[in-house]
């Protein structure tokens, strides 16, 4: 059960005006000018929205602070906002206010309210990767003049990017049933990472000491090369310098010219097998193109005969570059680059090495080196490059499954919400010329597709195919009436909070906060509006979803029968702040 049972409001000299609401429909009638709007934000306000009261001519020298008192539950609870951002009180109905929170607490402790399953809510940051409060699921809950009449993106709130750009992985996880998997994954996915970091670290060392024992090893004009797997060859020419034994050289080893032009052949190589691959891929582009033109001029002479002897010499022209592109990627390939490329770093290397061998070194530099070698021998290293390798190819696969598990839909979670919104749109038939007009169409049917949370009416429609068959399918229905799209984002609204209040699990603020919803109706079809409310409670129960409306109108014009009704202009009050006055208010009018 939710409930707000009452807002105070505090001006400036110590007074105090008092909203009692009800369970269910609370209609606030109000003329133009009388703070509608700032009501719908103001409840958006205590509920810890950032916006800066301070700024708006509503509160300057009128407004002190606001209490609200809510039941959820069966616990109540009173929270106050000051003019001051960070001045907030929270405390249990029955207690008094004592210290002061500022707002990140102040949303931190709401949050603690309604979302009461932690560990739920930790699913679904997983699972989004996003850091998600029940300041997100307000885009749920207010309806406002500013998008309305939206039935593509139709979310009011998310025509702000902080939201719109939660609502897509939010609408992944209402609608997703391969949850259980999606956790299997994630957690082996975390366990890999973990493990690829200790490996990679182990690998950072093991290519510094390897590095450095080559790197001793050129002081000492020595031919092998540390791998890390030939500890004990290292050591046996250790021992043979220690012992004063010459060192003999490979014969095989070529001087540092020789080097050299051996690295700079396999450079110009790799120059011209890479712009082979560049050439390739620029004549495939252009051979595609040609083939796009002979399409269309076999299409303008399909009719006459006479001019093929025009398209021929094309037609000849496409197939040999087909040819020669066919071939070139034959000759041309990755592994022929990768194998030229890793003999030019065993060159580049080589021609350090050797480098070495022309350089003058002391005999303290040489201690000093076999002592760095001995030392850097002793440590336990090992590659752990394969290892390393075959855990991030699993990381990539598990990534891979991942994006697609969470793009997977419930088709028929999705099929059962649309059944739903297109049944309160129906129910207003009766009293509704537009949706009576609309309803007679064959098979008309409002379908929520998630992509672009989009409410798109359909009907079916007979179409011939190919082969000249009639048959039925459904197409899109576009109505362009005003009134039409803002009661079909109503019926939308409506939909998603009677679902997400029966699974009971969201970190959701049950209630809905509309304004000034009758601006695009007649008078003949405005009472749609009342009809909708009516049947959505039926299903949703009025103890589960408390409503607040704000209009210009009379709730009977709407054919809204509300629970509590107040008319936000009456003698000494100008509108929803009893305290703020415009400067052209006359107390004798």
């Amino acid at each position: 059960m939710f409930k707000i049972n009452s807002l105070v409001i505090f001006g400036t000299a110590g007074e105090q005006y008092k909203y009692k609401f009800s369970q269910g429909i609370n209609y606030f009638k109000g003329t133009n000018s009388s703070g509608k709007t700032e009501f719908y934000k103001f409840i958006d306000f205590m509920f810890g929205s950032s916006e800066d009261i301070r700024l708006k001519p509503w509160y300057v020298n009128s407004l002190d602070k606001a209490s609200m008192i809510f039941q959820y539950r069966e616990i109540e609870y009173k929270i106050t906002r000051t003019r001051e951002p960070n001045v907030n009180f929270m405390s249990y109905s029955d207690e008094e206010e004592l210290s002061s929170i500022d707002l990140r607490e102040y949303k931190d402790r709401l949050n603690s309210i309604f979302a009461e399953d932690i560990e739920l809510l930790k699913d679904i940051r997983s699972f989004t990767e996003e850091e998600l409060t029940y300041r997100t699921f307000t885009m749920f809950n207010f309806l406002g003049e500013k998008r309305q009449g939206a039935i593509h993106d139709f979310f009011d709130k998310c025509g702000d990017i902080k939201y719109s750009v939660k609502l897509s992985p939010i609408l992944n996880f209402i609608f997703n049933n391969n949850l259980e998997k999606i956790y299997e994954l994630k957690r082996e996915l975390d366990t890999l990472l973990e493990k690829v970091k200790k490996l990679e670290k182990n690998s950072g060392r093991f290519d510094f000491i390897c590095n450095q024992v080559n790197k001793n090893l050129q002081i000492l004009g020595l031919n092998p090369s540390f791998t890390g797997n030939n500890p004990e060859d290292i050591r046996e020419q250790l021992n043979e310098i220690k012992n004063m034994q010459p060192v003999f050289r490979n014969k095989k080893d070529k001087n540092i010219s020789d080097l050299e032009v051996m690295y700079n052949n396999i450079t110009e190589q790799i120059k011209v097998y890479e712009n082979g691959i560049s050439d390739s891929k620029e004549f495939e582009k252009d051979n595609k193109n040609r083939k796009i033109l002979l399409q269309r001029l076999n299409k303008v002479i399909d009719d006459n005969g006479a001019f093929e002897y025009l398209i021929s010499p094309l037609e000849n022209l496409i197939s040999e570059l087909d040819t020669t592109i066919s071939f070139s990627k034959y000759m041309i390939s990755d592994n022929t680059i990768k194998e030229l490329k890793k003999q030019r770093d065993f060159l580049k290397n080589e021609i350090k090495r050797n480098d070495s061998r022309f350089k003058m070194y002391s005999l303290e530099d040489k201690e000093k080196a076999i002592m760095l070698i001995e030392d850097y021998l002793s440590a336990d290293i090992s590659s752990n490059a394969k290892e390393i390798q075959e855990n991030k190819r699993r990381i990539k696969a598990i990534r891979d499954e991942l994006r697609v598990l969470q793009n997977l839909d419930d088709q028929k979670k999705v099929n059962v919400l649309s059944d739903y919104i297109t049944n309160l749109y129906k129910s207003a038939r009766g009293i509704s010329s537009v949706v009576k007009d609309d309803i007679t169409q064959e098979g008309f049917y409002i379908q929520y597709f998630k992509r672009g949370n989009i409410l798109q009416p359909m009907i079916v429609k007979s179409v011939v195919d190919e082969n000249d068959i009639k048959k039925n399918e459904k197409v899109n229905y576009y109505i362009g009436s005003m009134a039409r799209h803002t009661l079909i984002q109503l019926c939308g609204y409506l939909g998603f909070l009677n679902m997400l209040v029966k699974e009971g699990k969201y970190p959701l603020i049950p209630i809905l906060v509309v304004d000034h919803i009758s601006k695009p109706f007649d008078h003949s079809n405005s009472k749609a509006i009342g009809k909708v409310i009516e049947t959505a409670y039926e299903s949703i129960g009025k103890d589960n979803l408390q409503l607040f409306m704000f209009d210009d109108e009379e709730y009977e014009k709407l054919d809204v029968k509300p629970d509590y009704s107040e008319n936000l202009v009456n003698n000494g009050k100008t509108g929803f702040n009893p305290f703020y006055f415009p400067s052209d208010y006359n107390e004798d009018i």
